[in-house]
């Protein structure tokens, strides 16, 4: 099974309501399966300028009404107690004092994220199947020197022998901010790895999916899917190819 690397860039986007149906379908899969991921998300939410963007309603997801009565009635038992339990049934611990944060945010996405962070987990037992977040060895490697000379230096859709496997340039995308961005494939000993280095100085990873060890020819499962509901998230135009590619790197590396 693949795994995704779930980047900071990708959990702001998640909380702001901004990721297509794939990519959040998989975020809250991975909300169910480690907690410590719907706090990240509930930390992002808790800073000013991600809960500005919160009350945009047209970018909120549709919550079904079944959903909406969990978390309210989630939301009713909390209100009406001093403190919460010692110790949570629920998959992430609820604290007194981050009810405001939860109370002051509303609409569909605080109903999507209150209910994943205090109550869903029971209601969405047996739709989703659980998605390992924790990151391969190889995902972990993807900010290293070789990849990064790699990325500023090599042409899409050639490969090249990097010491931590074999990588190929995919496309070359400039975002609608100007950010220059590259999809890549490595498949190394570690596993496999489909990822997404935007420049900002240095190349960085902001999206990556692992795959299984062993076998060369593998693409990860719906890798290619999650990619380009990412980049269409991101706002990327049409791929970059020949003398326009070459100009847009030489440019970024100044």
């Amino acid at each position: 099974m693949s795994q995704l690397h779930l980047s900071d860039e990708i959990l702001m986007a998640f909380a702001d309501g901004e990721l297509d149906e794939p990519v959040a379908s998989a975020v809250e899969q991975a909300m169910l399966a480690d907690p410590t991921v719907t706090r990240r998300i509930a930390d992002f939410l808790r800073s000013r300028r991600l809960t500005r963007s919160a009350f945009s309603r047209e970018r909120l997801p549709e919550v079904s009404p079944e959903l909406r009565a969990a978390v309210q009635a989630q939301i009713d038992a909390f209100a009406g107690t001093d403190d919460p339990p010692a110790k949570p049934e629920t998959p992430v611990g609820v604290h007194r004092q981050r009810r405001d944060t939860w109370f002051s945010l509303n609409g569909a996405l605080a109903a999507s994220v209150a209910a994943l962070a205090i109550a869903s987990a029971s209601y969405f037992v047996g739709q989703h199947q659980a998605l390992p977040t924790r990151p391969a060895s190889l995902v972990a490697q993807l900010d290293d020197a070789p990849v990064q000379d790699a990325l500023s230096t090599v042409a899409s859709g050639k490969d090249v022998t990097l010491p931590l496997g074999r990588m190929r340039v995919i496309s070359t995308y400039r975002l609608a901010n100007g950010s220059l961005c590259r999809e890549f494939r490595l498949q190394g000993s570690a596993g496999a790895a489909a990822a997404v280095a935007c420049r900002n100085g240095d190349w960085n990873v902001t999206f990556a999916m692992a795959g299984p060890e062993g076998d060369a020819a593998y693409t990860p499962s719906s890798g290619g899917d999650l990619v380009t509901a990412y980049l269409q998230d991101a706002g990327a135009g049409e791929p970059l190819v020949d003398a326009a590619e070459t100009k847009a790197l030489a440019e970024s590396s100044r």
